[in-house]
């Protein structure tokens, strides 16, 4: 069997680490967050994965939750403030909605300010998330009372 010269032998070692190294770089840009909203008009949400432990608050129904552990009947999320607690997993659901960060945020009818506003949406409103893919920095919505669809900039909403 013949033998690679070393010089071939280090350079296929540098496209290897190469390779490597970008797989790991593109890879960590794909991750999304994964988001829940609670299904039930009120849950308690714990300090760890079992009602015996203590009662942190309540968030309402449509409240997303940044899922960071899920065990079968429990899940560990984030909330807006960054607060970390457990909900049962039968509270919640897959569907996705966005909390308002700003006060007096706009809906507007295409993926921009300068179009036609749709709506004013006081702070902590909950809106239903049309698509998890973003137009720019947009956000498509939908009110979850009147059923109106527009955008909404996705820095003034937290649940993507």
């Amino acid at each position: 069997m013949r033998e690679l010269p070393k010089g071939l032998i280090s350079l296929v070692e540098r496209l290897y680490r190469c390779v490597i190294f970008f797989s790991l770089i593109t890879t960590s840009f794909l991750v999304q967050a994964d988001f829940i909203s609670v299904k039930v008009k009120q849950a308690v949400l714990f300090e760890g994965p079992s009602k015996t432990t203590e009662k942190m608050y309540i968030v309402t129904e449509g409240y997303p939750l940044e899922v960071l552990v899920s065990l079968k009947d429990w899940k560990k999320v984030k909330d807006h403030n960054g607060k970390i607690s457990w909900i049962e997993s039968k509270h919640t659901h897959i569907e996705r909605t966005v909390l308002i960060t700003k006060d007096d945020a706009v809906i507007f009818n295409q993926a921009n300010d300068k179009s036609h506003k749709l709506a004013n949406v006081d702070k902590f409103v909950v809106l239903k998330l049309n698509s998890s893919m973003l137009v720019g920095n947009w956000a498509q919505v939908k009110t979850q009372i009147e059923g109106l669809i527009g955008f909404i900039n996705s820095k003034e909403v937290w649940g993507l």
